[in-house]
């Protein structure tokens, strides 16, 4: 080891020397002028922010047009277009008809601190339209502890927020997220408000959710687990009979479903509760409730995966009916018409092209709705018919019906019709995971990797992209890379991440238009192993290739373009453990090319912090350095900068910011950056002869987006939250080709992007 660090510090100078004149053949690229060909005029809903030089920064989400799981949605019953739609991940949206767009309404300058943008639930006051109250939170359960979640209340239709006292375990990204609305506002009463949970039970307000007591689980249960998942349902569900009469100022009829328990009714308000009698299986899952008109229950039911034979139940005049439209499915979304009591919605869960069904006679007989969808042009042909979320028919006009699904919104003007046409109604909603993307030296395209829908190539910010990489694979892309003297030679791995095994990983030779699979996918030779986890390209020979897969497997490299893969057996040592790349959905980046020296790469290896190098294009490998902290396996990023030969930088989140210029031998920690949760470079600022640095960390003190245009001596503040956006940091990336734009990456929003005014 000795002698080999010898030779390398003997061959430093001659490395260098290559290094300058890559950097003179590369500032034409980096440093030097290009027509910006992705500005567009930002939108009203831009958000400004003034750094403390005085230069005024301009944020916006890059359009790509929904992406993910709407869960939910309810509808105002007397106030025209007032409409809200829950996410999974993406937070709480309030529909503008004027405008025709959705607006964000969990933000960070709505809400008194920082809370998940996994809405569990909402509900309106039908007395009050401004009010309304949403329940926030991921999981249940973290590290096997239980995780609080949080309910928030609203008196101005969501501008702003305040923060109730109950916290219970959410579940806003679990099994059952489609299942609701759990929480509930008396029609009758603005004071009562009802929560069901997943874990606790029934819980209820009598001031407007200032103060909440649990209802006796005797009378309501907690809940049953599904056998096949170990996320409960618990109280799937709570709905007031609005022909009820009141008692005591209360709706006296209420019910609530409960997970493999049945249906609960109260007809004293919630003084006593009682086990609706039913002929059918009691463990089947209570998904969804309505009450129409005429006072009646309609309840969808799951019933499990391997045996999908969920029902449709109306309870009327004390007895149950089974409306079910067809056996052998499982059914969640159900939606009443509210000026047509037998006018009934139903959808099978997950939606198929055959199971979406209408009755106009109270459930006795089905029409199965025939669709036709005016999409997104890149939403795959079956974004239809997946996992679903809720169906709702506007209050004020039977013929426009919503529906919510796992790519977003869809909104129809003729639901009274056989031939229904819906269209993608998702304008102000981005709800993508970032993983990755590029800006490419020489070409003003961005070039994106996202979870599930692959990626895409983006000729403009401001319009959404025409199709993904992938042309509507169901594809989860986890790392983009080029060569940094082929631009135009691009990397890109990733997979089904349902099927792991159905791998789409390859290359682009126009700038990420076209994409063509390696030959090891194509002959059937790739080693099983190698899916997901972070690439790197040589910056002289695209040939050259190292593949950093995921689940602590070894990384591989190859020199023929991807036909062949060679494991880097170094990395199994007992020493090193493995490969450096823990998980699918952990945030690493951990691998990477020096921009200069054709075939150094360098990886950051998490066990023992070690820093390792190859110098012939990951053939043989060697520990460099080993003073980097160790333990950080989710959020590590190495980057190298542009155009300067041995240039290596180290993101370690809380554990700061390091920065090496000899290939990785020695890294010193950058003062004054506490924690660096992202990194990356973008383009030299005017009169500069090296890249800008940018990161989202904390900075004596301060947390947010920050600049530097002198390597790290001094950084200027860019934004606190980027579109006042609670969104986490998935990946930084500065733009090359115009000084300051920068784009993040997030996993709940997409990608937002900032750029000097």
């Amino acid at each position: 080891m000795n002698w080999i660090q010898t030779r390398y510090q003997v061959a430093l100078f001659y490395l260098l020397l290559i290094g300058i004149a890559g950097s003179i053949i590369y500032a034409n690229r980096v440093f030097g002028d290009s027509t910006d060909q992705l500005a567009c005029n930002l939108p009203d809903n831009q958000q400004q922010f003034v750094t403390s030089t005085g230069e005024v920064y301009k944020w916006n989400l890059v359009k790509i047009g929904g992406g993910g799981f709407v869960t939910g949605m309810v509808i105002h019953p007397t106030k025209p277009d007032l409409i809200y739609a829950r996410t999974d991940v993406g937070g709480l949206y309030r529909w503008n008809s004027e405008k025709q767009t959705w607006i964000q309404l969990i933000t960070s300058d709505s809400v008194p601190q920082e809370v998940p943008l996994n809405i569990e639930s909402i509900a309106l006051d039908p007395q009050n339209s401004n009010i309304i109250y949403a329940a926030a939170g991921d999981y249940t359960q973290s590290n096997n502890k239980l995780k609080p979640g949080t309910i928030l209340k609203s008196e101005n239709q969501g501008q702003s927020w305040k923060i109730l006292t109950l916290s219970l375990p959410m579940g806003g990204n679990e099994f059952w997220r489609w299942t609701g609305e759990r929480l509930a506002v008396d029609p009758k009463n603005s004071n009562i408000v009802y929560f069901g949970s997943r874990l606790n039970g029934l819980w209820s307000s009598q001031n407007g959710g200032e103060s909440w007591s649990q209802i006796n689980p005797d009378q309501v249960p907690i809940g049953e687990k599904h056998p096949e998942t170990n996320q409960k349902a618990g109280v799937s569900f709570v709905t007031f009979d609005p022909t009820s009469e009141t008692l005591e100022g209360k709706t006296k009829i209420i019910y609530v479903g409960v997970s493999r328990k049945g249906i609960y009714r109260t007809q004293d308000g919630g003084k006593t509760w009682e086990l609706l009698k039913q002929d059918a299986d009691a463990e089947l899952v209570a998904q969804q409730g309505v009450v129409n008109s005429k006072g009646e229950l309609i309840v969808s039911f799951y019933q499990s995966q391997k045996q999908p034979d969920g029902k449709v139940r109306k309870y009327t005049n004390n007895t149950w009916e089974d409306i079910t439209p067809k056996s052998g499915r499982n059914y969640s979304a159900v939606a009443v018409d509210p000026q047509n009591p037998n006018t009934i919605f139903v959808s099978s869960y997950p939606m198929t092209p055959d199971d979406i069904y209408r009755s106009t006679d109270g459930g006795k007989q089905w029409t199965t709705l025939k669709n036709q969808l005016n999409k997104l042009s890149w939403w795959p042909n079956w974004s239809f018919y997946n996992l679903i979320g809720a169906i709702a028919i506007s209050p004020q006009n039977s013929n426009q019906v919503w529906l919510t699904n796992g790519i977003g919104i869809w909104k129809t003007e003729d639901g009274l019709k056989d031939q229904i046409t819906w269209s993608a109604t998702v304008n102000g909603i981005e709800e993508t995971v970032a993983f990755d993307a590029l800006s490419l030296p020489g070409n003003n395209g961005i070039i994106t990797a996202i979870a599930d829908f692959d990626g895409f190539r983006h000729e403009s910010l401001c319009t959404i992209p025409q199709k993904s990489h992938g042309g509507g694979v169901f594809n989860t892309t986890t790392k983009l890379a080029y060569s940094f003297n082929h631009p135009n030679f691009v990397v890109s791995v990733g997979a089904n991440h349902q099927e792991p095994d159905k791998i789409r990983a390859g290359f682009s030779q126009d700038y990420g238009k076209t994409w063509q699979q390696f030959e090891s996918l194509k002959n059937k030779t790739h080693p099983p192993e190698l899916v997901f986890g972070n690439v790197a390209v040589s910056a002289t020979n695209p040939d050259h290739i190292v593949w950093q897969p995921t689940n602590d497997q070894p990384p591989y490299y190859t020199q023929d373009r991807g036909k062949t893969w060679n494991k880097i057996d170094f990395f199994e040592q007992e020493n090193i453990g493995g490969g450096a790349h823990t998980h699918l959905w952990n945030r690493q980046q951990v691998l990477a090319a020096d921009s200069v020296q054709g075939d150094t790469f360098y990886i950051y290896h998490h066990r023992k912090g070690y820093f390792l190098r190859s110098d012939n294009g990951g053939k043989t490998w060697m520990i460099v350095n080993q003073t980097l902290p160790g333990g950080i396996w989710n959020g590590a990023n190495v980057k190298t900068i542009p155009g300067i030969a041995g240039e290596v930088w180290v993101s370690l989140k809380d554990k700061g910011l390091y920065r090496s210029r000899d290939f990785g031998q020695d890294f010193s920690r950058l003062p004054n950056v506490e924690a660096a949760q992202v990194l990356t470079f973008g383009k030299a600022a005017p009169g500069v002869n090296h890249p800008t640095v940018f990161i989202q960390g904390r900075v004596k003190g301060e947390m947010g987006i920050f600049r530097s245009t002198d390597l790290g001596q001094t950084w200027v503040k860019i934004a606190d939250h980027p579109m006042n956006s609670f969104a986490s940091s998935m990946v930084i990336v500065g733009d090359l080709n115009s000084f300051g734009r920068v784009f993040l990456g997030t996993g709940e929003n997409g990608f937002i992007y900032g750029q000097p005014e």
